[in-house]
């Protein structure tokens, strides 16, 4: 797999230096802190609320502070946050996927658990973020004990906030993938749907990313 990630760095670097100044990006810490309910405020970088929130993680043996994947309470109310779309706490940002705000080609896709929300895990031209998705069973899930070695295909998806057209699009499988890379003027690729893990997906968004982050 290796072989087709090396030429693309190239081309994608190339390609994403010359057209910086005419792609939007966001970098971390661009987020104010509060809760954004709407696409709208993610994109204006404007909270719709800033009352205060706490989070708690999602697998009780996580001891990390902002753990991947989390749900949040009012502190006030000591009550559950649903609705929002995203937060920004601590100076990190969570989403939670709305399909309201999904490509239409992934709006038969739902999340395994409801109101929890993914730490973004990439900036750049494309917001980055994952979250397992129901029914969505892969063979490697089965037999690798390390998500980032799971196929593409499995139940983990690599979701990107696409700023150009105020949606969220899940890079479901290699096809996918190119055809948002064509929709963006970014090469395509060679690959195997079954072969190109997540964390080689990861490595490829952050190739993306870099050039914004400099």
């Amino acid at each position: 797999m290796k072989s087709f990630i090396l030429p693309l760095f190239f081309l994608v670097s190339n390609l994403v230096n010359s057209q910086e100044t005419a792609n939007k990006f966001i970098r971390k810490g661009d987020f104010p802190e509060g809760i954004y309910m709407t696409i709208e405020d993610v994109l204006n970088k404007k909270p719709s609320s800033t009352e205060e929130v706490y989070l708690k993680t999602t697998d009780r043996n996580d001891t990390v502070n902002l753990p991947e994947k989390a749900f949040f309470y009012f502190k006030q109310k000591n009550k559950k946050i649903v609705y929002p779309l995203a937060i920004s706490y601590q100076g990190e940002m969570y989403f939670q996927t709305y399909r309201k705000y999904t490509n239409k080609k992934d709006k038969g896709y739902d999340p395994d658990q409801y109101s929890r929300f993914c730490k973004v895990s990439n900036y750049g031209r494309f917001i980055y973020f994952e979250e397992n998705m129901r029914g969505l069973w892969s063979k490697a899930l089965l037999v690798n004990l390390n998500p980032a070695s799971y196929s593409i295909k499995g139940k983990i998806k690599g979701i990107v906030l696409d700023l150009d057209n105020r949606e969220f699009n899940m890079l479901r499988d290699c096809e996918d993938l190119n055809d948002f890379f064509k929709q963006h003027k970014i090469p395509e690729i060679q690959c195997d749907s079954d072969k190109l893990t997540i964390g080689e997906l990861r490595t490829i968004i952050d190739e993306i990313n870099k050039p914004y982050r400099e």
